[in-house]
């Protein structure tokens, strides 16, 4: 039977399109083993997920005492790839999958690479030279690539959850109990807090919870500590929670999205055609203003900086009762949409031949 390993961690952004792929790799009865860090969520993720998990002891090498625990942890990566045997290695990104690549180097497995971000990560850009197939996915990022080496890129798209399969605006408007007149506006900070736009939302609450037809689903994140006072303010089928559970289907409904620019949450905007106000999360590091201007290029979406604030919230009253604006953007997202990433990951893999 082929095998299939898989690496990264540390956050959903890295974790969600490996499983996905993992996921797609099984269906077709190819084995998967995910190798990642025993400290980060993905040791509780992936098994939570159904897939084999394989953890090793490993921080970011800084300092000469996290160095040689990253040495020891390539190490313990080129033991389990021995064991394990697999006829490929993917890593997804992340200080995590350093190991677990250089063991498969020295050990001559078939490396390739997905790459969520417009930019591509330290982690990546590091082996993308040794890799068989970086596989990308925007396509603006074939702009920092000499043309010489693009042949070693592909451009799939993000792999998204199953979950994401299917979804209909109406059918999860009607689950949700959304009345025809009713437009939905999602607030979501993701992963990498959201204080900036749940302080500029709170500024324009009065305002928001004056609209009776305007809808409000408002992800908070963990650490807001006005969510008490406004579950007291709030309308009676706003929905204010630290995180929705059914977060997609919640996507689904919505007419207009606020937002960060993570990877992932630009592919599902742009898989579920979703008109979005995105803030991006200000560290350049990060690199979320070129995931929002893959967007912004195509006038598909609004962008802000964390000192436009005031602007982005007067841009939602303008845009949410404007249907002629919204029906737009959802045409202009069209064009980005590439529903088969995980399929066309798995095809480019170089191991269907005996």
């Amino acid at each position: 039977m082929k095998k299939v390993m898989l690496t990264t961690g540390g956050t959903g952004g890295h974790i969600y399109p490996a499983l996905a792929v993992a996921d797609k790799l099984e269906l077709k009865g190819v084995e998967t083993v995910f190798v990642g860090s025993t400290e980060r969520m993905e040791k509780d993720l992936v098994p939570d997920s159904g897939h084999r998990f394989i953890g090793i002891d490993i921080s970011v090498p800084k300092g000469w005492k996290n160095i040689k625990k990253y040495l020891r942890a390539i190490k313990s990566a080129y033991k389990i790839i021995k064991e394990e045997n697999p006829s490929a290695i993917i890593g997804f990104g992340n200080y995590i999958s350093v190991p677990v690549i250089i063991a498969g180097i020295l050990l001559r497995k078939k490396i390739y690479l997905q790459e969520q971000n417009v930019n591509i990560g330290s982690a990546n850009r590091l082996f993308s030279k040794i890799a068989k197939m970086t596989f990308l996915a925007f396509d603006k990022t074939y702009d920092d690539i000499p043309i010489k080496a693009q042949s070693k890129f592909k451009v799939t798209g993000n792999p998204l959850r199953k979950e994401i399969d299917g979804l209909k605006y109406a059918t999860e408007r009607e689950k949700l109990g959304i009345k025809p007149d009713e437009k939905v506006l999602l607030i979501t900070g993701g992963s990498l807090g959201a204080q900036e736009i749940n302080n500029i939302v709170m500024k324009y609450w009065e305002k928001l919870c004056a609209d009776k037809n305007l809808r409000i689903f408002w992800a908070t994140g963990k650490n807001f500590e006005q969510i008490k006072k406004v579950k007291k303010t709030k309308k009676e089928n706003d929905r204010i929670e630290p995180y929705f559970n059914d977060m997609l289907n919640v996507m689904a409904a919505a007419d207009l999205i606020v937002c960060r620019a993570g990877a992932l949450t630009i592919s599902e905007v742009v898989e579920l055609e979703k008109p979005a106000i995105i803030i991006p999360y200000g560290s350049i590091k990060v690199g979320q203003y070129e995931n929002a201007k893959a967007l912004t290029d195509y006038k598909a979406a609004y962008v802000f900086t964390r000192d436009e604030l005031d602007d982005a919230m007067k841009k939602v009253f303008e845009v949410i009762r404007n249907d002629e604006k919204l029906k737009k953007m959802r045409i202009r997202l069209k064009p980005l949409k590439k529903p088969n990433a995980a399929e066309e990951i798995i095809a480019s893999l170089d191991i269907w031949r005996n």
